[in-house]
């Protein structure tokens, strides 16, 4: 029988007792520190280190998880991946010791996970606030109260939709690989190849070989219309004889969340 870890996962800030208190009271066996991926200009390498200290004199192991601490998606993908690997596993989520920017990133990303029955998104509310001054260990001081966050869904294209999403993607992907532009001089991928590709996947029905009017039809009212229209993930423009369809910027950004 598997026994089942009790993980946390938590923004390394300008704090050590919001991460190491609530890591002993929850009895974790493993401490993940999301930390800034530049080190160079990295101003809590002190604390990363602290709190690596802190959590060894409990017997708590801890590894980092490197992200770009300025960018929310960067924050979101590498915490679904992590996520994922450990679903196994009882995961809690610290959104009280990093910035806002963490705490939004990592709430995000709970809400786009279809399954959340083993995580607890949790803020550990401190004693007292040092305040960010000259010769303070860190920017609170205790924990008061640790407080449990109600887990809320997000509403995402169903999953056909994120598999067209990814084909597109990977199309501009194999564009960029032999042209080396950028996203915005990218026409995009015809109508007729994504109806053959989704069609080879089973995603929409009839014979990859044999791709018309009707496969087309059912692409345009099935996915497209909804992912460009609703979503605003995609967007259509006709050149020559041909459609083409190409990911916005919103649903670039979406497809690099979703995916690892």
């Amino acid at each position: 029988m598997k026994y089942k870890k009790r993980i946390h996962i938590a923004p390394v800030g300008f704090e050590v007792d919001r991460i190491v208190e609530p890591a002993v009271e929850y009895k974790a066996d493993k401490v993940y520190l999301l930390v800034h991926d530049n080190n160079e200009e990295d101003k809590a390498s002190p604390y990363i280190e602290r709190v690596i200290e802190e959590l060894e004199k409990n017997k708590i192991k801890s590894e980092k998880v490197l992200a770009n601490w300025r960018d929310v998606e960067s924050i979101t993908k590498a915490a679904r991946k992590l996520i994922n690997d450990l679903k196994e596993d009882e995961i809690f989520i610290n959104i009280s010791s990093g910035s806002k920017i963490h705490a939004i990133a990592l709430d995000r990303t709970i809400m786009t996970l279809p399954d959340q029955s083993n995580i607890t998104e949790f803020y550990a509310e401190s004693k007292a606030y040092e305040g960010f001054k000259p010769g303070k260990k860190q920017l609170s001081v205790g924990v008061k109260e640790t407080k449990e966050i109600p887990k809320r869904k997000m509403v995402l294209p169903k999953e056909n939709s994120l598999e067209t999403l990814i084909i597109i993607y990977e199309s501009y992907k194999e564009w960029k690989t032999t042209r080396g532009g950028d996203q915005h001089e990218w026409k995009g991928i015809t109508k007729k190849r994504l109806a053959i590709k989704l069609v080879t996947k089973n995603i929409l029905p009839g014979d990859p070989k044999n791709v018309g009017p009707r496969e087309l039809s059912a692409l345009e009212k099935n996915i497209i219309q909804k992912l460009r229209d609703q979503w605003k993930y995609i967007e259509t423009e006709k050149t020559g004889q041909s459609w083409y369809v190409r990911l916005t910027d919103h649903g670039m950004s979406f497809v690099n969340e979703m995916t690892p």
